[in-house]
């Protein structure tokens, strides 16, 4: 391995990896226990919420990843490890995806031949939303997006050990192809995994609210890795600079901006078609008691987060920052929840504690294994040409 003047020193961020372990433990064992002291049905709901966030994470980074080298700019490189190691988490997520194909018949109702033939609807999707098909398409999912985080993290090896700019074109165009196929497959991905919770109503606007969080979940969850590595003691804490913090701040309001104006879309069209076919996904996510949630995502994701990242001090200040990505991470959990949970229960607000254990054990397990990914190569891309313009007290853009 070549010399590189940020190499990550032996029990780098042990204690989040630890606190990341026993939550994973706790998390994981309350929600195996909840099949037993539940029911099986909920045990792979609050899986299948959990696997959201965690499947999120990684396909996140990918996303941001691919982005940074399309934009350039010294957010981008100072923040690239943690990028290429949320993406190489992907083939732990498809690993995890396993025991949701034995639970499908407790997930999706199109599994159900009975309602099927009740509803029209449904039926005429049959030909899309079949099991087989369904599984077919999984693996075709995964398979693309293990191969782009390979060949992304390969380039970026290749270009340590050959600094220039002949590895960075490489990324640079793989990646402008890459980012195109991934919103297509990751937009059908959702179609199948999240859309079909409630199989008899479609919005083309829905995969792109969901891509878009899955954005502010990963970059969120870089900049709390940034804020940490930037404190006193740590080993970039002579390099991040308020500067680069101040642009991660800046995209982060950026994508939850996009976020919210795309989910306003969606409910504007939505109220202004008035179909029955549309707004029964609505109807089941602002009555008996999920409204509260809603109102909780309207004003605690986007309004508050709006207004206070407008501040330009508080996107340089480490501590002020890494309380509003922290803040905006836990949002998206609840967001997803209410995304998906009031597809099984449409009457009434529910919250188990299952629902609770799973997002906390997934998130664990993905600190854990990222922690374990980011400590496998230097803090920082050597090989990257424009590093140094990156180091600079002003940074670059």
């Amino acid at each position: 391995m070549a010399t590189t003047r940020y190499p990550a020193p032996a029990g780098l961020l042990e204690r989040p990896r630890r606190n990341g372990l026993i939550a994973a433990i706790v998390g994981f064992v309350a929600l195996v226990l909840s099949a037993f002291l539940v029911s099986p049905e909920q045990f792979f709901h609050s899986y299948l919420l959990g696997y959201f966030i965690f499947v999120g994470l990684a396909l996140g980074s990918l996303g941001i990843l691919m982005l940074q080298y399309l934009s350039g700019g010294a957010w981008g490189i100072m923040s690239r490890r943690i990028f290429e190691a949320g993406s190489r988490i992907i083939p732990y997520a498809a690993i995890l995806f396993l025991p949701i194909l034995f639970g499908t018949h407790f997930l999706y109702s199109w599994t159900d031949p009975t309602v099927v033939k009740e509803s029209a609807i449904i039926a005429d999707k049959s030909g899309y939303l079949n099991l087989p098909f369904w599984i077919v398409r999984a693996v075709i999912f995964f398979a693309y997006f293990i191969i782009i985080a390979l060949v992304l993290n390969r380039y970026s090896r290749n270009m340590d050990a050959q600094p220039g700019w002949k590895w960075n074109r490489k990324l640079e165009n793989f990646s402008g192809g890459g980012l195109l196929f991934y919103f297509l497959l990751g937009s059908l991905a959702i179609v199948d995994w999240q859309m079909s919770l409630t199989p008899e109503w479609y919005s083309t606007i829905y995969c792109f609210i969901v891509l878009v969080g899955q954005g502010i979940l990963a970059l969120s969850f870089a900049i709390m890795v940034m804020v940490v590595l930037s404190r006193d003691g740590m080993p970039l804490a002579d390099v991040i600079k308020p500067i680069h913090l101040h642009d991660l701040g800046k995209l982060l309001f950026a994508f939850n901006f996009l976020w919210g104006y795309l989910s306003f879309s969606q409910w504007i069209i939505t109220y202004s078609g008035n179909l029955p076919d549309e707004i029964i996904w609505y109807h089941h996510r602002i009555r008996g008691g999920w409204e509260i949630v809603a109102y909780l995502v309207i004003f605690a994701h986007f309004i508050i987060p709006f207004a206070i990242l407008l501040s330009r001090d508080l996107k340089r200040n480490g501590r002020r920052l890494i309380i509003m990505a922290g803040w905006l991470f836990i949002m998206r959990i609840v967001d997803v929840y209410w995304l998906v949970d009031p597809a099984w229960h449409r009457e009434e607000f529910f919250l188990s504690w299952a629902d609770i254990a799973a997002p906390i054990g997934f998130v664990g397990l993905f600190v854990v294994l990222f922690v374990w990914q980011y400590r496998k190569n230097s803090l920082l891309p050597d090989g990257e040409p424009e590093l140094e313009l990156a180091l600079l007290p002003k940074g670059a853009h």
